[in-house]
């Protein structure tokens, strides 16, 4: 890989890095790539997607990559290194249902989709960790049902360190859809901060 494809994946963002995943999936199971290259290709785009979502979390805050603490980048090597510690798991299930062992892409797909949620959580993270302590608002993510932690966290508005000290955030295990497809956001927004303390999660 060379560092205009990292360039090319930074500015095309979290549909790339979907996409990405899904190539990944479909040659590790069709046998276009063995192991070792589907391992290698997986750590390339978590290292460079997260980085990207980090830093366009930055943006819509306000901030620049540059701006970045060397906190934050403590806390996003240890995002990219979890991320890591899954991919065997993933690649191996991928191995075992390939097509030559007759499974079915489909559902694999499906697993590799959920892999673009941790691109939200990312942004999210990085805007509660930015050091210009936005205010926030939880803002519902465009699907045809939501759990009742994320309606009842809906509209409201706090600043980043409330958020990021309750340990609430979308994406989240803790929440009651355990986050798996929420597609929900924390928008930075002007709108007054809502009274009282963020709702406890289930």
């Amino acid at each position: 890989m060379t560092d205009l494809h990292t360039v090319e994946l930074a500015e095309q963002g979290p549909s790339t890095y979907r996409a990405e995943i899904r190539g990944i999936t479909r040659g590790l199971w069709t046998g276009a790539y063995d192991y070792d290259q589907a391992f290698e290709l997986m750590m390339f785009n978590i290292r460079a997607g997260l980085t990207n979502a980090w830093h366009n979390g930055m943006r819509e805050v306000g901030l620049q990559p540059t701006d970045m603490t060397a906190e934050e980048r403590t806390q996003l090597e240890q995002v990219i290194y979890s991320e890591f510690s899954h991919i065997d798991g993933f690649l191996t299930a991928i191995e075992q249902g390939s097509k030559a062992n007759g499974g079915k892409l489909g559902p694999l797909m499906a697993r590799a989709d959920l892999w673009i949620n941790r691109y939200r959580d990312v942004q999210n993270q990085a805007k509660q960790a930015a050091k210009n302590d936005p205010k926030l608002e939880w803002i519902l993510g465009p699907t045809e049902e939501h759990c009742s932690s994320c309606s009842r966290l809906n509209g409201k508005v706090k600043r980043a360190s409330v958020w990021r000290r309750a340990n609430i955030r979308p994406q989240i295990q803790d929440l009651a859809c355990r986050g798996f497809n929420c597609l929900c956001i924390l928008q930075p927004t002007d709108k007054p901060l809502s009274k009282g303390p963020l709702p406890k999660l289930p």
